[in-house]
Formats: structure tokens, C-alpha cells, sequence
């Protein structure tokens, strides 16, 4: 009976927590800044291509529904003043405040789509317009702390997908969902000049507006591997037998040319800590007998 109680009252408490506030998406000003890659299985290799910024864009009035107008520019990811696309009119959205859902009406549509449900629970599923393949299926739901306040976050089972009270999804705004074979990465979500969302924005360095290249061209090598691509807190690196005698040196460089992290290879799959490392685009390089004999782009989130 104890232990029942005890259960009941975590339930109520957790319950509770996610009910007494919704936290809708920014009323204006919004820019939620994204990175894309392309992946492709297997290897695990990724590579950061594109560079774009979705943001409000003014207001409009659809069948007597207010929605935010949402525009995309697209810029050369090695030089964030050079524009590629857009600006572009991309569709319009609308977060209804009371069913805690977000509507989209993409460009040339005059329809609303389904793209965020925040009552759902452990087990139910999101048919999303921004979900391209099978229903999404909640594997669990929890809260993170952004601005001193808990936003509800849902976790589903497929393709990494995630959706934030008022930021949208881990992928973007009106991006797909998930991220398998290629997919967007939400870096930073401002409001005017105040970053709302993570806690550090894209690490994207520049030089005279323009970002620092890599500063070793890619070079791939059949003996070594590394994963995850994206990495958040480890990587791995598989390096074939023949090589560890030789003993190898990992190092996890920056935009700027900096040496972030290093770490002498001793076996033939080796855990390298990232943690301290800011979040953005670095290069992964393999130095023995002093040449590089591999080198790959990563993105550490």
C-alpha cells in the first residue's frame, strides 16, 4: 500500500508538472539557425554542407486564423555573408496556445498540417506533416531546463526525432523530423539578439565576416574509422591492428586551426572524451610517424 502510494504521488507530481504551463513558441523575432548534412549508412560518415536561418517574417491572416509568416535564407556555410537562396517565403505557422498543437501551411497550400502534438504521451503516435516516413511513436517524454523554466520534450523511437515546447523540434521549425539519411541539426533559436536555445549557439568561426575553412581537406583512409557523426560527449575511433604499434594520435581540431583534443591510440577501438568541447564543426585527424593519414570533418553537438 506504501509503495502504491509512493507511486501514485509521482505520477500526480509529474503530471502536474507538465500541466501547468504550456510554453508556446516566441511571439516575434524568432531565427532558428540550422545546419544539414548528408549521412550515408554505412560507414558512419557525416558531413555539414548547408547552412540556413528559418525565421518569422511578419504576420498574416489565413481563414480568419492568425499565423506567423516564415521565410529561409540559405548562406555559404564557409562564408556566412555570401547569401545562396532566398530570401524565400516558406509557409506560415500557428501555435493554438489551447489544444498545445502547431499548424503549418506550407507555400502554395492553403490547408493546415499537424507538425507538433504536446499531449501526447509514452505509446501514443504523431502523424506530422514534417515526418516524410512512418508515424512517429513516443518512446518517452521529459522536460529540460531552458531559461530558468521546464519545457515539456517528446523523444520518439525512429530516426532521433525530438519536439521541444517552444522551440520546435532538434531538427528545426518546419524541417523533417527526423534525421536519417541526411537531415537537418536545430543549432541555435534566437529571439532578436538573445539566444534561447542551447545553451551555446553554432560554433561557427569567421574571419572578416567570413568562416575559417577546414584546414586540411578531407582524407579518407580504408584502416580507420570514427562514429558517431554528429558526436555529443564520446568518440570513437576503429583503427586496424597493424597501425597501433606505430602508436597513432588523435586530434580534434577547430576552425581556427586549435588543437581542442588529443590522445594516443592503444587499441584498436579507443573512446575519445569530448566533454569541454563547445558544440560545432571541427576536424578529426589521425597523425602518425608525423603525417596525417587521416582526416574527416565533425560535428560535435
Amino acid at each position: 500500500m506504501k509503495k502504491l502510494f509512493h507511486l501514485t504521488l509521482i505520477t500526480f507530481i509529474s503530471v502536474l508538472s507538465y500541466g501547468q504551463s504550456y510554453h508556446p513558441l516566441p511571439d516575434s523575432n524568432a531565427k532558428w539557425c540550422i545546419l544539414y548534412n548528408n549521412h550515408v549508412i554505412p560507414p558512419p560518415i557525416w558531413g555539414y554542407t548547408n547552412y540556413w536561418e528559418t525565421y518569422y517574417a511578419g504576420d498574416t491572416n489565413i481563414s480568419d486564423q492568425k499565423y506567423k509568416k516564415i521565410e529561409k535564407t540559405e548562406y555559404d556555410i564557409f562564408c556566412l555573408n555570401t547569401i545562396i537562396n532566398g530570401p524565400e517565403y516558406i509557409g506560415a505557422i500557428r501555435d493554438d496556445r489551447n489544444q498545445k498543437k502547431v499548424f503549418y501551411i506550407p507555400k502554395g497550400e492553403t490547408e493546415e498540417k499537424l507538425i507538433y502534438d504536446f499531449n501526447l504521451n509514452t505509446g501514443d503516435t504523431l502523424y506530422s506533416y514534417l515526418n516524410f516516413f512512418q508515424p512517429l511513436i513516443v518512446d518517452h517524454v521529459d522536460s529540460l531546463l531552458i531559461s530558468n523554466e521546464y519545457h515539456k520534450r517528446i523523444v520518439f523511437c525512429y530516426g532521433e526525432a525530438e519536439i521541444i515546447e517552444g522551440i520546435g523540434s532538434r531538427t528545426g521549425i518546419v524541417e523533417e523530423l527526423t534525421a536519417f539519411e541526411g537531415g537537418s541539426y536545430l543549432c541555435a533559436l534566437y529571439t532578436g539578439t538573445t539566444l534561447i536555445y542551447p545553451e551555446h549557439p553554432c560554433n561557427l568561426s569567421s574571419t572578416d565576416t567570413c568562416l575559417t575553412r577546414i584546414p586540411e581537406p578531407e582524407l579518407n583512409n580504408p584502416l580507420i574509422s570514427i562514429f558517431p557523426n554528429p558526436a555529443k560527449n564520446k568518440l570513437h575511433i576503429k583503427i586496424q591492428s597493424e597501425l597501433i604499434s606505430k602508436k597513432p594520435t588523435i586530434k580534434i581540431i577547430s576552425t581556427e586551426n586549435k588543437v581542442c583534443k588529443s590522445k594516443i591510440i592503444t587499441n584498436e577501438i579507443t573512446k575519445l572524451d569530448l566533454t569541454g568541447i563547445m558544440p560545432g564543426f571541427y576536424i578529426a585527424q589521425i597523425i602518425l610517424e608525423n603525417n596525417i593519414i587521416f582526416s574527416k570533418k565533425l560535428i560535435i553537438e
